[in-house]
């Protein structure tokens, strides 16, 4: 007998946020699309475009077999092709190599919990093309000399054992050296805070409403002292500094994007934020950088919660699956 099981909470799950990730990026790669100037980029922003819309796809046919509701996501009413620039074409490539590289560990992690062999092929598939995207991205930046790398340390001399536990300290008098796995999370988390800032600059000068552009000032604000704090951690641990990201943007304040479509990409980014420190927080031995670490999320997370509570009253945000509700079926019955 031919096996054909339903789908299970987690691959509902992913592949509901598989469609509104990609359905958002894809309004958002459009208005790069329209506005670029490098011919350099236009096969990069092509592939971007053409992987998205792959994903929408593919999650829309697998919803319609199952009978279940295709998301809303985000459509050409989200996106203003009509508009000027708000961004540079040196940042759609750094953002588009940043999203794939999220698109790809996304994908990647997401096998573990998947049964279904058509759904385990579609991830799979997805992890492939974005990781080729990604590649692509890092070619580009790299042959135009634009690519930020991780601090230099010196080579080790030799490998050997700790003897003592003063490798932990941190809180109170000298620090340790860096390990090189402290530093690439901190410059991992130092360039999400900086597409974070840049984007949330424009977003602060093109949104609609005064609820969400105070929102998106306030954004700017806790990237930006996110980012002093790695910096100054770097400095005093005579590390060089690596090259800022490009965060021109222009003076437009037309709106390429909705609000509604702004406000969801910011939590998204938000996510992002709390699973790379959290990731620091279990890789880094230094007291004092779980200190900062664990101070830092409490901040993104409460900007977060605030970020969902705007969105829901204005109607933005919408519900992800979830499962039957047996009380409110109880009291239909009353």
């Amino acid at each position: 007998m031919e096996h054909n099981p339903k789908l299970v909470s987690s691959e509902i799950a992913a592949l509901w946020g598989a469609y509104m990730q990609n359905s958002m990026a894809y309004c958002i790669i459009q208005h790069f699309a329209t506005v670029n100037e490098d011919p350099d980029a236009s096969d990069i922003i092509e592939l971007a475009l053409t992987n998205c819309n792959f994903v929408v796809n593919e999650v829309k046919q697998i919803f319609e077999k199952e009978k279940h509701a295709i998301p809303i996501g985000f459509t050409q009413e989200d996106v203003n092709l009509d508009v000027g620039r708000v961004y540079s074409d040196l940042f759609t490539l750094r953002y588009i190599k940043y999203m794939a590289a999220a698109g790809t560990a996304a994908a990647a992690a997401l096998l573990e919990v998947l049964a279904r062999r058509d759904i385990r092929e579609f991830f799979s598939t997805t992890s492939e093309m974005f990781m080729k995207l990604y590649n692509n991205a890092c070619d580009l930046l790299l042959k135009k000399g634009a690519f930020i790398r991780s601090p230099t340390i010196a080579p080790m001399e030799k490998a050997e054992y700790l003897q003592s536990e003063s490798f932990l300290s941190g809180l109170i008098g000298k620090h340790r050296p860096l390990t090189a796995i402290e530093l690439a999370h901190i410059s991992k988390n130092s360039e999400t805070n900086s597409i974070g800032r840049t984007f949330v600059a424009g977003f602060s000068q093109t949104a609609k409403s005064p609820e969400v552009r105070k929102y998106m000032e306030r954004g700017v604000e806790i990237a930006a002292k996110h980012e002093t704090v790695f910096r100054e951690i770097l400095v005093e641990d005579g590390v060089p500094l690596p090259s800022s990201w490009d965060s021109t943007i222009s003076q437009s304040i037309d709106a390429p994007f909705s609000d509604k479509l702004m406000m969801f990409h910011i939590l998204g980014l938000n996510e992002l934020s709390v699973a790379g420190y959290g990731a620091a927080i279990g890789a880094s031995l230094r007291k004092d950088l779980g200190g900062h670490y664990t101070r830092l999320v409490t901040e993104i997370l409460q900007y977060g919660h605030d970020g969902v509570k705007l969105m829901i009253e204005n109607s933005w945000l919408e519900q992800p699956p979830q499962n039957v509700d047996r009380e409110a079926l109880r009291n239909r019955r009353v």
